[in-house]
């Protein structure tokens, strides 16, 4: 199949603390997204999962070019996006779909780390697991895990996707 998106050396890194406005332009550093590669084909739908913080929705906001990357390819029916401005970038941007997670439907600051983790995976694994062909499992700003829905969802390779589907008793049944 042709790639429709094809994404290569992804990275972005924010300054610790200080804010824009810090006299300090030399902070520590975190990386937010670690060098991800991976493409998309047509008719393909591609789901990113992982625990809150991990790096989702930086990816999400770099692959519609709002946030722009530090490094890394990302291309999108052959064209280069990151060369893209203006009206091309919106027209491109008309194109592609993101699905955010529910912020409503976000963990409970009370709750403990087991429950903090479960819960957005026993709302949002079932819908992943209709609708998604692939699945990611992001961690740190790292993809762990990439492969079939089926396959990720019922026989993963990763200890990092067991531990989060055995949070889940409900993935089983899906």
């Amino acid at each position: 199949m042709e790639a429709l998106l094809t994404v290569g050396e992804l990275r972005k890194t924010y300054r610790r603390g200080g804010g824009v406005f810090s006299p300090e332009s030399d902070g520590a550093r975190f990386t937010a997204v670690d060098g991800i590669n991976f493409s998309v084909a047509r008719g393909e739908t591609f789901a990113v999962v992982g625990e809150s913080g991990c790096g989702k929705t930086t990816l999400a906001r770099m692959l519609l070019r709002l946030i722009e990357p530090d490094g890394g390819e990302l291309r999108f029916e052959g064209r280069d996006l990151l060369a893209l401005r203006g009206e091309k970038l919106r027209a491109a941007r008309c194109q592609m779909q993101m699905i955010f997670q529910d912020p409503f439907a976000s963990p409970n600051s009370r709750m403990r780390v087991g429950e903090i983790v479960a819960e957005p995976l026993a709302i949002h694994l079932p819908v992943v697991a209709q609708v998604a062909t692939r699945i990611a499992v992001m961690r740190a700003g790292r993809f762990l895990e990439v492969g079939d829905a089926e396959q990720v969802l019922h026989q993963p390779k990763n200890d990092y996707t067991r531990e989060l589907l055995s949070a889940v008793p409900e993935i089983s049944r899906v």
